[in-house]
């Protein structure tokens, strides 16, 4: 499939982008615990890169900044078939 089919046929479907910020694996009796101005530690730096999501899938790579006052994303790189399989086989995102 060439790029104008795709957006021919497919530029209207919508599909759900998120960025991941970070992750925490945390115990039910830790999540019970947070309150209101509680500080839950991620697993990503500041400065780091982080992922962009669709369909809840790794999909790129990039950093958060701010434009006009909102967050924005920087897409730097694009994930290569052999680095989402990768992921696929550490169950980083089922």
């Amino acid at each position: 499939m060439d790029k104008e089919y795709v957006i021919k046929h497919f530029s209207d479907v919508i599909m759900d982008v998120t960025v991941e910020l970070g992750r925490k694996l945390c115990t039910i009796g830790e999540l019970l615990s947070w309150e209101q101005g509680t500080i839950i530690k991620l697993n990503k730096t500041s400065g780091e890169v982080v992922d962009m999501l669709v369909n809840n899938k790794p999909l790129a790579i990039g950093e958060i900044m701010v434009l006009d006052e909102k967050f924005a994303f920087r897409l730097s790189d694009i994930q290569t078939k052999a680095a989402l399989t990768e992921m696929k086989k550490d169950r980083l995102y089922e």
